[in-house]
């Protein structure tokens, strides 16, 4: 025959048999490979501006010269110098005690100053601006 215990604390049963027990979980398994088995269809359309974060990367000096440049989005050679040239205007007088995030455009530009030496990343508006300060100084570890 079957096991069978049975408590019960205020009306509701604690302990159950346990042919009870093994097919309640074996229903629940049941459910879960139901589940498990649904296809799910995620109707998400990114913009491309939105889907990249990191615009540029600029390694410069006190004097504007671009040591290092890296763009992850298409722009042309005249746009590129532009670009640099009014990040390093940005960003060259500002004072030591403001932060290290400006608004640029329609983006930020997070920088931090090493020696004589400016590390700028623009990234999108709504991107968390001290997760890309530590990545500045895990970039000047690194180097």
């Amino acid at each position: 025959g079957k096991y069978f215990s049975a408590v019960y604390f205020w009306g509701v049963p604690l302990l159950r048999s346990s042919a009870f027990h093994n097919s309640e979980l074996e229903r629940e398994r049941e459910r879960e490979r139901e589940r498990e088995s649904i296809p799910i269809q995620l109707n998400c359309r990114f913009h491309r501006s939105r889907a990249t974060m990191i615009r540029f990367i600029l390694l410069q000096n006190r004097q504007g010269k671009t040591r290092l440049a890296k763009y992850y989005v298409p722009l042309e050679d005249s746009e590129k110098h532009k670009v640099e040239y009014e990040v390093h205007r940005l960003i060259v007088n500002r004072d030591p005690k403001f932060t290290n995030f400006v608004e640029f455009r329609t983006h930020k530009v997070i920088y931090r100053r090493y020696a004589g030496l400016f590390f700028s990343m623009c990234v999108d508006i709504t991107d968390n601006e001290l997760a890309y300060l530590e990545c500045i100084h895990l970039f000047v570890e690194i180097l």
